[in-house]
């Protein structure tokens, strides 16, 4: 895993209350309206996709899926991670939060739920390179956001 991707993961992993995160990569430029049914891209940020009625030209979605403690420390730990995300979009980041769930049926109903950050990079060159800094300066923003209230993610 590259470093840059690395920091990311454990940025997000090492704030208390949450129980995982792992960082993952999807191709969007192909990804068309009439794809959304299909299982496939079920996990996919279907709702921002519907308003470009599909993936943009060489369009990726850096994508942590991440899962929360079901008491008071998760959901700060969520609240926090969520304020962060509108903070980024506001200043003109292209990301967003959503939850992540099965389909209510049997044992998984109440057990499934999990949450993403999606970041949605478009680069004509397509040069890694510069993905990969992207992604890491997400990693120390975020770093920076956790050192800005020490009080709230020490909690």
């Amino acid at each position: 895993m590259p470093p840059e991707v690395q920091e990311l993961q454990d940025a997000i992993a090492s704030i208390p209350g949450i129980t995982d995160a792992a960082v993952d990569k999807v191709d969007l430029s192909d990804v068309t309206e009439s794809d959304f049914s299909l299982l496939p891209y079920a996990d996919l940020p279907l709702g921002a996709l519907k308003r470009t009625k599909g993936g943009l030209d060489n369009e990726l979605a850096i994508s942590v899926n991440f899962g929360i403690t079901r008491d008071t420390k998760g959901l700060k730990a969520l609240e926090f991670i969520s304020w962060w995300v509108r903070d980024s979009a506001r200043a003109g980041e292209p990301m967003q939060i959503r939850s992540v769930a099965l389909p209510p049926v049997g044992d998984q109903f109440g057990t499934s739920l999990r949450f993403c950050i999606d970041y949605f990079y478009a680069d004509p060159e397509q040069d890694i390179g510069k993905l990969l800094s992207k992604v890491g300066k997400l990693a120390v923003e975020l770093n920076s956001a956790k050192g800005l209230y020490p009080q709230v993610v020490a909690s």
